[in-house]
């Protein structure tokens, strides 16, 4: 997982403090701790509103602020003003540290839900603690650097290491990493020569980040040589309007899950690509469906959800859509081995036995789940059948 990511999950929780921090630089203290506090009542309001659950990590950052800030000012203590900031972050990053000696199950539903729209799968909670310590090594380093400077230094360079120096480690928390993956990438093209990097006409995917913004392209195999590339991807559920749902079987010679039963189009955006032509694409090529037919029988493509899939070979932007469309059909047998129809029935009694991609499980079960919630507040439930959702899961691609 890239830190950055990490740490855009818990800048939330540190908000109060990063506020205070710059605040107080520039107008003074008393005014620094009212913005920060103020920063932080109004975050914890806004996030119980919205979420209808208080976030204990807002309401401890803004707690911890009001408190030792308050002492400050009242005590007009030189040095205790000047330790101040190394005494929420030391509390901070106790809290923080909570998350590495709990269950993993923790760190994933706080920063699965800091993220919203995003899925954190199970496989990605290794690296999301190896970032969680990194980012709490550099919070030490920091909070060992304001004591020194709080009892050694003068007032302007504590106010600089206290304040200033925050940002620039959050900076290079985030950078460094980025930096010697891309330095070694270069390195190792350089030492194999000319020849490593793209294969004479090998496919280019776009790179993009969280909300698909393209950052630039990779050839299509450095993508699968591990995760850390992140590059969309476009899944179709297809339904026939009776509870039925396609399925395609993947040819025995893909790389990943051959002879498994998977979503009934699965496939990469090239670079250049929108996601409906794409999709479009895929359509065509897998199950041999254009859009003329699907315009001559009325079936209209509808958006579902976003998430990030990750595993050990890839990280995909999972952009899933459905449609209730009969056929026909004329599956590639270079890419589907078999296709049918599935009822809803069948589907369940062989989940979790080998037959589907666990993406499949996985995207059908958040389908599950989104109809359940919409007929528990009395909504119109989801069904296959309507093409209808909201933000969950994804389908392998190969």
């Amino acid at each position: 997982m890239n830190p950055s990511i990490l740490l855009k999950s818990l800048i939330p929780g540190l908000l109060p403090l990063i506020i205070f921090v710059g605040a107080q630089a520039v107008f003074g203290a008393t005014v620094g701790l009212a913005v920060g506090v103020a920063v932080g009542v109004g975050e914890f309001l806004f996030t119980l509103i919205r979420d209808r659950k208080a976030d204990p990590f807002v309401a401890a950052d803004t707690l911890l602020l009001a408190v030792a800030g308050g002492l400050s000012l009242a005590l007009h203590d030189e040095i205790f003003f000047k330790l101040k900031p190394a005494v929420i972050e030391f509390v901070l990053g106790a809290a923080m540290g909570l998350l590495l000696v709990l269950p993993p199950n923790y760190l994933k539903l706080y920063i699965g839900r800091q993220l919203r729209g995003i899925q954190i799968q199970d496989e990605a909670i290794p690296a999301m603690r190896r970032s969680l310590g990194l980012l709490l090594f550099a919070l030490a380093i920091h909070i060992g650097l304001t004591v020194w400077a709080a009892l050694a230094l003068s007032t302007a360079l504590w106010g600089f290491i206290s304040g200033g120096l925050l940002y620039i480690l959050f900076a290079l928390f985030a950078g460094i990493p980025f930096t010697l993956q891309l330095l070694a990438r270069r390195r190792a093209a350089r030492a194999a020569g000319p020849a490593s990097g793209r294969k004479s006409g090998e496919e280019m995917l776009p790179l993009v980040d969280e909300n698909g913004t393209v950052l630039g392209s990779a050839p299509r195999g450095e993508c699968h040589r591990g995760p850390g590339k992140l590059h969309p991807v476009v899944h179709l559920q297809i339904a026939d309007g009776s509870g039925s749902i396609y399925l395609q079987k993947r040819a025995a010679s893909k790389l990943v899950q051959p002879g498994a039963w998977d979503s009934a189009v699965g496939g990469h955006v090239g670079m250049g690509e929108d996601l409906n032509t794409a999709l479009m694409r895929e359509l065509r090529e897998e199950l041999g469906v254009h859009q003329l037919a699907l315009e001559a029988e009325g079936a209209k493509v509808e958006p579902l959800f976003r998430y990030r899939w990750e595993t050990e070979i890839e990280s995909e932007l999972v952009f899933s859509f459905a449609l209730r469309y009969r056929g026909p059909f004329a599956p590639d047998p270079a890419e589907v081995q078999e296709a049918r129809f599935w009822s809803v029935a069948e589907i369940r009694a062989k989940l979790g036995t080998g037959v589907f991609t666990p993406n499949f499980e996985h995207e059908f079960g958040l389908i599950d789940r989104a109809r359940a919630e919409a007929a528990a507040v009395a909504a119109p439930a989801y069904n296959v059948e309507t093409s209808t959702g909201r933000p969950g899961g994804g389908t392998t691609t190969m």
